[in-house]
């Protein structure tokens, strides 16, 4: 659940025989600086956390819980950061910092200052992977025109914990020049 957002709550309690009844249910709610939940079990979220909203029944001498956890999410954006190192004799270094760019599925990465890549090769591309030794699954970001200095590029359609490493790849060789795990 998102901060501010609302969940409403439903419950039928039934008897032995199968019949519903009406009875009273106690709400509670173990963070109340996380959740809060009100006697009718409408849910509000506070604040990022974790909470467990519990129902109890009292009934014929037995007491009936069920319980929910809730995670409540806040409107913070996720933000991983790596270093590049090559793998390779053409050389590739420098800092990034990659993050998700609120109320979108899109990420920024921002290659740092420091940065400085070869540009001897021909076709050099730079993609987000899992596997750094291919290019199999992962998906291509743009072939690499900036060689040296901070820059930026926009990774379309993409959650921040997708891909694990920035791989830059020469096409025409098929070999990798080098990454960065995003961490």
């Amino acid at each position: 659940l998102n901060i501010n957002n609302t969940h409403q709550y439903t419950t039928t309690y039934t008897n032995s025989s199968g019949e519903t009844e009406n009875t009273a249910i106690t709400w509670q709610s173990s963070n109340t600086n996380v959740l809060t939940v009100s006697n009718t079990g409408l849910i509000t979220a506070i604040a990022p956390g974790e909470a467990v909203v519990t129902a109890t029944v009292n009934s014929s001498n037995n007491t009936l819980t069920t319980q929910d956890t809730v995670i409540v999410i806040g409107n913070t954006t996720q933000e991983k950061t790596g270093t590049l190192k090559t793998s390779s004799s053409y050389e590739l270094r420098g800092d990034f910092t990659l993050k998700e760019i609120p109320n979108t599925n899109d990420l920024e990465l921002t290659i740092d200052e420091n940065y400085k890549a070869s540009d001897r090769l021909p076709g050099l591309y730079l993609y987000f992977t899992n596997n750094i030794n291919t290019v199999a699954n992962a998906k291509e970001i743009q072939k690499v025109t900036v060689f040296e200095g901070a820059h930026t590029y926009i990774i379309k359609n993409t959650g921040i914990n997708d891909f694990t490493h920035l791989l830059y790849w020469c096409k025409p060789f098929g070999v990798d020049v080098g990454n960065g795990e995003t961490k």
